[in-house]
């Protein structure tokens, strides 16, 4: 005779299924599919990126026999020792004065990954991956040094969090490119990113861009519609049945009220990029890094004193196609041998630039000869 306890096994036997069935699109979240390891540490909102080394255990502290010497911190002598587990960063508190920190909690071990951020105090830090780091300079060059939210706010939540964003900035500001690098560092960066300018009428088409959408990031280019959005797509587009993170750019939040439904603005993180004349003290590292992007074998140091100044001073109306634009010629003019003592009509053929375009280019921004320091 069987006793109840074996009945009870029995259904529950019965009830377990064979095989678990897979989620579908719908049910399923965002997730990167893929290695994603920590390769640096960033000092939130500093200037430091530190490169960590590729071996299983290493220490951090201000000691100079550490692995990774942060002299000038206020951190203890050995304050923390790393353990690469698999993906996984592990942190081992060694008994510093100070202690470590990580979700407002004092800790003794950490396990991190790319975005998370921790303190080994007074310092707190940025976990940073490959994508990161590749991606930081461009978040940074677009947000700017001085504002709120910060590039590493950014950069964090790009990584760590599912928030809409509302991209904002006068044309020319690049805000299509912001939007791919904050797409690039998140967790939807193994599926490719979707964009539109308009709406089709059909509500299958509409579907199928939801669906192409589903767990990735979702780019409306508000400047483009003169109607506002759909409410119904829109109402799906924010939902969380698809998974999606909806970046929406608008010259202005005004623009935006206009053509999006009160909730949906709600919902919005707000990131304004400044014009660059608001910006003067960020135009040297801006210029740098995209001479830096075409492998230029000068900076902006090597230019004339007076050169500089001219750069870093101009109004740069058009904002970073301009600086882009200066960057691109001024490489190649740095290629070309015997500029100085060229004629315009003989820069204009070695450049393949139209005499008065180049001409015009090079007297507005007020450069001068010398270019280059002597």
């Amino acid at each position: 005779m069987a006793s109840p306890h074996d009945t009870l096994r029995t259904d529950v036997a019965h009830k377990t299924p064979v095989k678990t069935k897979p989620l579908g699109e719908a049910q399923r979240e965002a997730w990167f599919e893929g290695p994603d390891v920590v390769t640096a540490l960033r000092v939130y909102n500093g200037n430091r990126e530190i490169a960590l080394p590729s071996k299983a255990t290493f220490t951090l502290g201000e000691s100079r026999s550490c692995d990774v010497p942060m002299a000038g911190y206020d951190l203890s002598a050995l304050h923390c020792t790393f353990e690469r587990k698999g993906t996984r960063l592990r942190v081992h508190d060694q008994h510093s004065t100070n202690g470590m920190f990580f979700g407002g909690r004092r800790v003794e071990l950490i396990d991190l990954y790319p975005g998370d951020t921790f303190t080994a105090a007074p310092v707190t830090f940025i976990a940073m991956n490959e994508e990161m780091r590749a991606q930081r300079p461009i978040i940074a060059g677009f947000v700017g040094s001085s504002f709120t939210p910060t590039p590493d706010r950014v950069l964090v939540d790009a990584v760590k969090s599912s928030n809409h964003l509302l991209l904002t900035g006068e044309t020319g500001c690049d805000l299509e490119r912001l939007a791919s690098a904050i797409h690039a560092v998140s967790l939807r960066r193994s599926r490719p990113l979707v964009e539109i300018t308009e709406l089709p009428g059909d509500r299958g088409e509409q579907r199928e861009i939801l669906k192409h959408a589903t767990r990735s990031s979702f780019l409306i280019r508000l400047d483009a519609f003169r109607e506002p959005l759909d409410p119904t797509f829109s109402s799906m587009a924010f939902s969380s049945d698809f998974h999606i993170r909806v970046i929406v750019i608008a010259p202005t939040t005004t623009i935006a009220r206009r053509l999006l439904a009160t909730d949906e603005m709600e919902q919005l993180q707000h990131i304004w990029v400044r014009p660059l004349a608001m910006r003067p003290g960020d135009i040297p590292e801006l210029l740098d890094h995209l001479l830096a992007e075409r492998q230029a074998r000068f900076r902006l140091s090597a230019l004339s004193p007076r050169n500089r100044e001219a750069l870093c001073s101009h109004d740069w109306r058009d904002h970073f196609m301009g600086l882009r634009l200066a960057a691109d010629r001024l490489v190649a003019i740095s290629r070309l041998q015997g500029w100085e003592a060229m004629s315009w009509q003989e820069r204009s053929n070695a450049l393949g630039i139209a005499k008065t375009t180049i001409y015009n280019w090079f007297c507005g921004l007020g450069l001068t000869s010398p270019l280059f320091a002597v």
